[in-house]
């Protein structure tokens, strides 16, 4: 068993006899570094799907519905609270204008 394996392992060194190594072409260089240029500089488009860009719009619709609101119901309170200061001030109450604001 000994024997037929250092015939095997000899016949397969013995089969690399003779192999040379491998030489590349004289233009290789040159053509890996114009593809490497030419990637570098390709012009990808970008895609953008259009789930993405009606998601961006029903978040920005939301944004200023909530804002809209905001300042609707904000002008609401300021307008009550001075009808309800210029009241107690007309009329001279003197328990204190917040008792009267918190109805």
């Amino acid at each position: 068993m000994e024997g037929e394996k250092d015939k095997w392992i000899e016949r397969t060194l013995n089969s690399l006899e003779g192999i040379q190594p491998a030489v590349p072409s004289t233009d290789m260089h040159g053509r890996i570094m114009q593809r490497l240029q030419a990637e570098r500089f390709r012009i990808v488009p970008d895609k953008v799907k259009p789930a993405t860009i009606y998601r961006a719009a029903a978040a920005i619709l939301l944004i200023m519905a909530l804002n809209i609101f905001t300042c609707t119901m904000f002008s609401k309170n300021v307008t009550e609270k001075k009808g309800l200061q210029s009241f107690a001030k007309e009329y001279s109450i003197s328990g204190g204008s917040e008792s009267l604001l918190n109805i």
